[in-house]
């Protein structure tokens, strides 16, 4: 019987090639992305072209890890890291999921409370119950951001972590909110959601704290559709988070290795952020210092053009230079009032809003959160409530943080985009004169 040698003892290869094939992500692919920009149809013709006129398009390794080209998410990362002055990031795919595996990577869990303003996004506070832990709403000041003193209030001998949210792209009281921190020996999770780029004392939001939490969603400061970034000066946190946000380990140099520390493994979530995402958002990190210059420019354009009126008043700044400049709040003397200026506004053009124009339940305020005012669980096990004695729980209420309905009930919300010209702005700063000297004259 005539046998041919093996190759795996020195004889031929039965298979020498294979292919060449297509790559997964290729022609049709990228029309369907183009497809998103508005081109004048005849250079969308064009492009479509040249595009269809490649031989064997390679197209891009979307996942972050084991790509042969250099990372766009890696390079995110780096970007975001040299941005806010950290020494780690990590890149996630919201900032939902940056909160929840904070709050991991910190060891929060069952019977743990975490204190949260009652004026943020609803996701602030349901990460805190995702990790198993117990929410402490408290209210906030006329910063619109969590009130120092309503922290030093809540602490409690289960108290792990304050979550100060820098509220429509300004700086919370940074100052006192470490100094409690450091005196209690407590954890601080700045939510930079709605202040990417922002600045409190000469540092960037999100390397103030033990760890900063950020969102690309589309509607932020800095975007990528959709996303988020951790960063932290401490290695052991990075790690942690890191553990957390892929529990298929893609992260680690040995990837099936036993763990180097106790506390480095355990049963995450994948939260990982995409190649397409890391690309925008690398191009929108790179323009971020511009793009905030000219928010605060616009902003104090039409600040400055407002004239005096009584009884109207800005909300306070912890640190005007460091304000992302994305909006202007104005506080009017009642709620009456402030129901018909908005809408006067509204109709002179002004790009203004506030609680009067919601369509919806807006879960920016703790009032609707009724997932958490009702003890809501989304198991049997009734978990975080249950890690508690009921006597020992927070007493929730829709009227536990007064001073937040009452400002929130008096302001008005005046959007600013960077790339508001001077006409722009002294347009909008007219507007909003002409119906307040109706109003309040």
């Amino acid at each position: 019987m005539n046998e041919e040698k093996l190759a795996i003892e020195g004889g031929a290869r039965a298979i020498c090639e294979l292919g060449p094939f297509p790559t997964k992500i290729g022609v049709d692919e990228l029309l369907e992305i183009l497809d998103m920009w508005e081109f004048r149809p005849e250079n969308a013709a064009k492009i479509k072209q040249i595009i269809e006129s490649e031989n064997n398009l390679k197209g891009p390794h979307l996942f972050r890890y084991y790509n042969p080209k250099p990372s766009k998410v890696a390079a995110a990362e780096k970007a975001m890291a040299d941005l806010v002055s950290t020494e780690y990031c990590l890149a996630v795919n919201s900032c939902t999921s940056a909160l929840v595996a904070s709050y991991r990577a910190l060891g929060i869990g069952a019977g743990d409370e975490v204190i949260v303003p009652g004026y943020t996004f609803f996701a602030t506070s349901a990460t805190v119950v995702s990790a198993n832990a117990i929410p402490v709403i408290v209210d906030v000041d006329e910063t619109l951001c969590i009130n120092p003193e309503a922290i030093e209030k809540a602490i409690t001998k289960r108290t792990k972590a304050i979550v100060p949210v820098h509220m429509r792209g300004a700086p919370a009281q940074m100052d006192a909110i470490m100094d409690i921190a450091e005196k209690k020996g407590l954890a601080v999770i700045e939510d930079v959601a709605q202040a990417g780029g922002g600045s409190f004392g000469g540092r960037r939001l999100g390397s103030i704290g033990t760890i900063g939490c950020f969102s690309f969603d589309y509607y932020k400061v800095i975007v990528s559709g959709e996303g988020g970034f951790v960063t932290t000066d401490d290695e052991w946190l990075y790690t942690r988070a890191q553990s957390w946000h892929d529990c298929a380990a893609c992260w680690r140099p040995d990837r099936y290795a036993r763990e180097q520390k106790e506390g480095e493994l355990f049963c995450g979530e994948n939260y990982r952020m995409s190649e397409l995402e890391g690309a925008v958002a690398l191009a929108q990190i790179r323009k971020a210092d511009g793009m905030i210059a000219g928010y605060r420019r616009a902003k104090k354009m039409i600040k400055e053009a407002i004239e005096k009126f009584d009884g109207v008043s800005f909300r306070r700044l912890t640190d005007e230079a460091g304000d992302a400049g994305i909006c202007l709040v104005m506080f009017l003397p009642d709620a009456d009032t402030t129901r018909r200026a908005l809408e006067a506004m509204q109709a002179e053009g002004v790009p203004a809003g506030g609680v009067y124009d919601s369509k919806v339940r807006d879960w920016h305020v703790y009032y609707y959160w009724e997932h958490i005012l009702d003890k809501k669980s989304v198991a049997p096990d009734r978990l975080p409530w249950s890690a508690v004695p009921e006597s020992e729980l927070p007493k929730y209420s829709q009227d536990m943080c007064p001073r937040a309905l009452d400002l929130l009930s008096r302001a008005i919300i005046v959007d600013i985009n960077y790339n508001y010209s001077d006409r722009d702005c002294a347009a909008i700063a007219n507007g909003i004169n002409k119906v307040l000297r109706a109003m309040l004259r």
